[in-house]
């Protein structure tokens, strides 16, 4: 059986380990294991390293690039690990570039970085120091449960959900003033007011053309400046994100709604119908989606591929409202009732109405799951990371391919 390497890490509510981890079982269909090593620990990989069962892993799998720059010391110089052992490296984005963009580059086209969303893959695309394919990485439907295993009487009595972690956009408009000069100050403030002024607009889906039309608009020429844009990029992606949240959870503290998560103390629950949990856990958070009647998701300024909390409703064949113009839902039955807008009343209704029919719901949920599973098998992503390992691999070959012509010279030397 082919292995493939996962390194993990630690994050927030143990969500990316958590990611990780749900790759397994569909790996196991493919014949593959999955073998985790923690970053923290790292004497079971010293062990495969030392015995030599390291080079026979299929690929190394990780998330951000976690542990892509470990290193090995060969005649008293460090050098890449990954490289000097020749095993492919896939690290999964699921965020934009203009967060932790050193995480980004990779030292070769040893390493293969997909992304989650097509959004975040294009403005990669338009940044320097690009070594290595970028592709958009297909669906995976996460934590699958299978659908007699679902208790229905829990889902019928179950509360609607949204799962997200707060952040008061007011704490970052005021950081933005004590630490900016007036000119970047009043830009920042400016573009920030276009985004806020209309939140389902479909400009907050890449906000680097929205920064480099502002300043063409007066008169700069700002492509070559990569980092300020990708300051700009991430200042107001963050406060967006930030906005969206509050909104939603303003307008959802008047229904009968459980929002879980960290860091709403911004936000007064006192007297409110819906039900507050300070909490974010991953591993709590399968059975919460399992026994809930639905899933309330707000994408990460995207529209083009779900986020991780739809895949993991649809595990659980669990019906997921998602923030309007989401192209993936155009395929799938109901796709005309599955969004909701960022204005107060239209998305009050819209959770009003999911809240009057509980047993339809729960039909809509398995319906929309199972149809957008047989779309997007889980094990076809995995399969193009086998590719991506394959064509890695022969890329970075230091031997000739036996049986080759013999007047065929490969590996060039000087590439």
């Amino acid at each position: 059986m082919d292995k493939v390497l996962f390194l993990s890490g630690t994050t927030r509510g143990g969500t990316l380990e958590g990611i990780g981890r749900a790759f397994a079982p569909v790996l196991k269909e493919l014949d593959m294991e999955l073998v985790e090593v923690s970053l923290h620990h790292l004497d079971p990989l010293l062990q495969l390293l030392k015995s030599g069962a390291l080079e026979r892993f299929k690929f190394v799998l990780s998330c951000v690039g976690m542990g892509m720059d470990l290193t090995t010391n060969q005649g008293g110089a460090a050098t890449n690990l990954w490289q000097e052992i020749g095993v492919p490296f896939i690290t999964l984005h699921g965020d934009s570039p203009a967060y932790f963009f050193d995480r980004h580059v990779v030292p070769s086209n040893n390493f293969i970085s997909l992304y989650a969303f097509a959004e975040h893959r294009e403005l990669r695309a338009r940044l320097p120091f690009r070594k290595g394919p970028t592709g958009i990485l297909a669906p995976i439907v996460l934590d699958e449960l299978p659908l007699q295993k679902l208790d229905f009487e829990a889902k019928r009595n179950g509360p609607l959900l949204f799962l997200k972690n707060g952040k008061n956009p007011n704490d970052i408009r005021d950081s933005w003033t004590e630490s900016l000069d007036l000119p970047l100050l009043q830009s920042l403030l400016e573009l920030a007011d276009e985004l806020e002024n209309d939140l389902d607009a479909p400009q907050s889906n890449q906000i680097d053309d929205l920064v480099t039309r502002y300043f063409e608009d007066r008169g700069f020429d700002l492509l070559q400046m990569v980092k300020l844009r990708l300051f700009f990029i991430a200042q107001l992606d963050d406060y967006l994100r930030a906005v969206k949240a509050t909104r939603m959870v303003s307008a959802l503290m008047d229904l009968p709604v459980q929002i879980r998560g960290n860091n709403w103390h911004h936000l007064d629950f006192t007297g409110k119908k819906a039900t507050y949990i300070d909490d974010c856990n991953y591993v709590d958070s399968i059975g919460l989606i399992r026994q809930s009647l639905g899933l309330i998701d707000m994408s990460p300024n995207t529209a083009s591929m779900p986020h991780d909390r739809v895949l993991r409703a649809y595990g659980a064949h669990t019906l997921c409202l998602c923030n309007a113009s989401q192209s993936f839902l155009d395929p799938l039955p109901f796709s005309d009732k599955l969004t909701y807008s960022f204005e107060k009343d239209r998305l009050c209704d819209t959770v009003s109405s999911i809240l009057r029919k509980p047993a339809r719901i729960i039909e809509m949920g398995i319906t929309v799951a199972e149809t957008f599973r047989r779309l997007h098998p889980p094990e076809d992503s995995f399969k193009a990371m086998i590719q991506y390992a394959s064509f890695a691999r022969l890329d970075q070959s230091r031997e000739r391919v036996p049986g080759l012509q013999d007047f065929f010279v490969w590996p060039p030397r000087t590439l």
